[in-house]
């Protein structure tokens, strides 16, 4: 058990790490518009190519958001139906729903690989201040290939829920009515 909570230590460490630098390029940005949009006001020249440092940051301000979302189970789920069929068909709805948001993670992160390597391959950079964008995505779609390994990890803890942790049955359910009449 000791290995398992050292690993959930771990990946929470590098996901918060993943999640401050993304904080980090947000700040960055609004300091950026703050200066822009004060310069403007003032009518003085704005900051040449400021749509550029945008197009290179928000990739990974949004990506930098997604490891710690999956890991903490922060990520939108509708959970009327697993509330309706009782706790044990909750988890293996739970589980269910690990695997989708993991083949979701496997092609949205193929896809990224793919616009990675055409900006690469085509050596694209900004419209104004010239600046390779391929870098900056490649950044971006590390982080969105660690969601994977996330992914994973999270689908492992809800096949140790639904199979292998006891039910905690609420006193509202009727099936724990049953049992007690």
């Amino acid at each position: 058990m000791k290995i398992l909570e050292n690993l959930q230590y771990r990946l929470d460490l590098i996901c918060k790490v993943i999640a401050t630098v993304g904080f980090i390029f947000l700040i960055f940005m609004s300091f950026l518009t703050m200066y822009d949009a004060l310069m403007r006001w003032l009518l003085l020249p704005s900051i040449p190519g400021f749509g550029d440092w945008g197009l290179i940051s928000f990739p990974i301000i949004i990506c930098a958001t997604f490891p710690a979302v999956l890991l903490h189970r922060k990520n939108v789920s509708i959970e009327f139906l697993g509330a309706a069929l009782g706790p044990v068909s909750k988890k293996f709805l739970e589980l269910f729903a690990s695997i989708l948001t993991l083949v979701f993670f496997y092609f949205l992160s193929s896809q990224f690989v793919l616009l990675g390597i055409d900006l690469q391959a085509n050596n694209r950079t900004t419209g104004v201040e010239k600046i390779p964008v391929a870098f900056w995505w490649w950044i971006a779609t590390v982080i969105i290939l660690f969601c994977l390994p996330v992914q994973i990890w999270m689908i492992f803890n809800n096949i140790k829920s639904a199979f292998f942790e006891k039910i905690n049955f609420d006193k509202n359910d009727p099936l724990e009515k049953k049992e007690n009449n």
